[in-house]
């Protein structure tokens, strides 16, 4: 994992139209503060040595880079920078020889073929790229040869434009420059793909130009061709992370800390403007999906190419919906038949073209159910072990022997830490209070009896608090309790009930015997809601985009239910039902007058706040102000968003955003003119 210190965060120099952390910026979520002593902290904790990053790094203070490298070099025996070498100078490089700093530079190319990296106007754009290349060429002669970062478009990559590039690039290869990354245009902003996006013949006929030249140049790599070919061998222990299954919520080959010590992840994943801190655990849902899902559907199956591809970067995602694949499919598609073609020619073959494939991609699939990400070198040696253990009968070569891993079914990501310490233990208590407040409700009950779908192992503490309460109770199978909603969703259920005695009895005996009329009626709970199929959006606005959107006058809903939080223990019969919502409004006011002030005020602001619920491939989302989380359901029903037209402004600590459910901007911090002034 690489440690990425992002002292100013998104703050920069230049105003390139395409920058991928222009999100953040539209969405004003910039600073221009640091904590050196906080940074260092973290980067202790995560360990290894870091990139300085950006935004720009060198706006930092001369002596606080000076600071951060010293102690890189005598903590880590030296550190990176990527900048966009506008702002080098003699001090910076005398630095960078000092504490030794690698060096990584971002150009598009020479003179005008750069100058979608824009600086205000054209004049100071032309300007600020001579800085650039000579900054480039004192770094070859002074010091030693930075690393590129070459991102193609329509400004660059031209069959028009590409001998211009071609040039340039025998000039750095005779400075001495041997590391140079090929990048295709992410694209976040429409103007941005009108004016600069290349098609996908053009990006490939680019790929392919600059793969040629690379024969040309030895000594001097385009990583993209080797990885891609490292790929289709199953040597994939050292390519980039676009092709190593990325999750979002994580990206484990990022680690991020901004300026105020917090983890983040990798900028490529903030479409929204919102940079989220790392999820606890990491998961491979988008994998999973993608590989059952169609490719007419934007997804994956049935491609040779998924297992070396994965999907790419969820960062190049179509339409910015990490669910996807990449928007790049085509041209990277059109390079691995290449590069096959290429190998089978010097008499290899690929593992796309062997029935090994098939087997490969079900152990990866295995192993990402289990939370596992494993590269294909690993994966093959492991069959090959495998098979040697058949052939001397030592063993099966299905896998069954490999550990199994839980999987978690809802990971959260936090818009920022004081989001998390605020609301996250809230967010662990709510269940239990949910659990206590089964049994406080049974109390005043007289011939029916409250319930509640939890956990078989809390079921001897429940029994136990309603016995304490002069109660009695039993546990049911989870089926007793039709869309139910369980307090610990990531555990084995029952469905308990509390009350009176006779009440109790009888409605086990009901159940017993299969009389679901008497059971029912047994339940404090609207009989519509027990009765009735679900009709979900009946009642509600349904958009002209297939969104449902549901009211703020909704005192309770069920959309934070994955967390185990819902004050009914069931789905209701429809959002708006009357019955339910009353019945809600009822625990909530009993909540309050059994002593449960604080939770029960937590539970109303939960639910007064904007919330989005989006399913697609089988893999549903939620937003908040506050976090996001996501989670499997496995189905192949089509896309679905439900839209819960809450609070975001009052929310403390939430989040300012480009889309529903976060506090929109007071104005976009950018303004996108290709070619013009800002």
């Amino acid at each position: 994992m690489g440690i990425e210190l992002r002292p100013l965060g998104v703050a920069c120099n230049l105003a390139c139209h395409y920058c991928y952390q222009n999100p953040q910026r539209d969405a004003g979520n910039q600073r221009m503060t640091y904590d050196l002593d906080k940074m260092k902290a973290e980067a202790l904790r995560i360990g290894g040595s870091f990139t300085l990053f950006g935004g720009e790094p060198l706006l930092m203070r001369f002596e606080d880079l000076e600071n951060l490298f010293a102690w890189g070099l005598q903590t880590f025996g030296g550190s990176s920078i990527q900048t966009n070498g506008v702002l080098i100078e003699d001090r910076h490089i005398d630095l960078f020889r000092r504490c030794k700093v690698s060096v990584g530079v971002s150009i598009d190319g020479p003179g005008d073929l750069n100058d979608a990296r824009w600086r205000g106007s054209l004049e100071k754009t032309r300007q600020s790229t001579a800085r650039v290349e000579s900054a480039i060429e004192r770094l070859c002669r002074e010091y030693e040869p930075p690393g590129l970062i070459v991102t193609l478009h329509k400004g660059n990559a031209t069959a028009d434009k590409l001998p211009m590039m071609a040039d340039w690039m025998r000039r750095l290869h005779s400075l001495g420059i041997r590391s140079l990354r090929l990048h295709l245009l992410e694209v976040d902003h429409a103007s941005v793909r009108d004016t600069l996006a290349l098609t996908a013949r053009e990006n490939v006929q680019a790929l392919l130009a600059f793969a040629e030249l690379q024969n040309s140049l030895p000594g001097m790599y385009f990583d993209l061709f080797d990885e891609m070919e490292a790929l289709l061998e199953g040597r994939d222990q050292k390519v980039g992370c676009t092709w190593r299954a990325c999750d979002p919520y994580t990206t484990e080959a990022v680690q991020g800390i901004e300026g105020n010590g917090q983890s983040s992840n990798c900028g490529r994943t903030n479409k929204e403007g919102v940079g989220f801190t790392k999820a606890r655990v990491a998961g491979y849902e988008r994998y999973l999906a993608l590989y059952r899902t169609p490719q007419a559907e934007n997804g994956c199956q049935g491609c040779r190419f998924f297992l070396m591809c994965k999907g790419q970067c969820p960062g190049t995602s179509i339409g910015g919906d990490w669910r996807n694949r990449t928007e790049h499919c085509e041209e990277w598609k059109q390079l691995f038949r290449t590069i096959e073609r290429r190998m089978i020619s010097a008499g290899k073959v690929p593992l796309t073209l062997q029935p090994l494939r098939f087997d490969l991609e079900r152990r990866h699939i295995q192993a990402w159910e289990r939370g596992e990400n494993p590269s294909i070198s690993r994966t093959l040696a492991e069959w090959y072990e495998a098979q040697a253990r058949a052939s001397n009968g030592s063993g099966a070569v299905n896998g069954s022997s490999m550990a199994i891993h839980y999987r978690p079914k809802v990971r959260v990501s936090w818009v920022s830490e004081y989001a998390r310490q605020k609301w996250e233990e809230r967010l662990e208590k709510l269940p239990s209070i949910l659990e206590e407040m089964t049994v406080r409700a049974a109390s005043v009950l007289d011939q029916r009896c409250a319930v509640r779908l939890v956990p078989e192992s809390g079921f001897p503490r429940l029994r136990e608090l309603a016995t304490a309460h002069g109660l009695s109770a039993a546990l049911l199978p989870a089926e007793a309790l039709p869309r139910g909603i369980c307090t610990r969703p990531q555990e084995a259920s029952g469905v308990f009930l509390a009350g009176a005695e006779e009440p109790v009895a009888r409605a086990k005996a009901a159940w017993v015997s299969g009389d679901l009329q008497v059971f029912r009626a047994l339940i404090a709970l609207p009989a519509c809601c027990l009765c009735r199929a679900w009709q979900g959006a009946a009642g509600s606005g349904e958009t002209s985009d297939g969104a449902v959107d549901l009211p703020a006058s909704l005192p309770a809903h069920t959309l934070l239910a994955p967390l185990g939080i819902s004050v009914l223990p069931m789905e209701p019969c429809r959002f708006d039902c009357p019955s339910a919502l009353e019945a809600a409004e009822q625990w909530l006011e009993l909540a309050t007058a059994c002593g449960y002030v604080s939770e029960s005020g937590w539970l109303r602001e939960c639910f007064s706040w904007a919330i989005s619920w989006s399913e697609l491939h089988g893999v549903t989302e939620v937003k908040t102000p506050l976090f996001r989380m996501c989670f499997e359901t496995g189905s192949h029903a089509g896309p679905r968003l439900i839209r819960r037209m809450g609070s975001a402004a009052d929310v403390d600590g939430g989040a300012k955003g480009l889309s529903f459910p976060y506090l929109p901007p007071a104005r976009l911090s950018r303004l996108v003119e290709i070619g013009g002034a800002q």
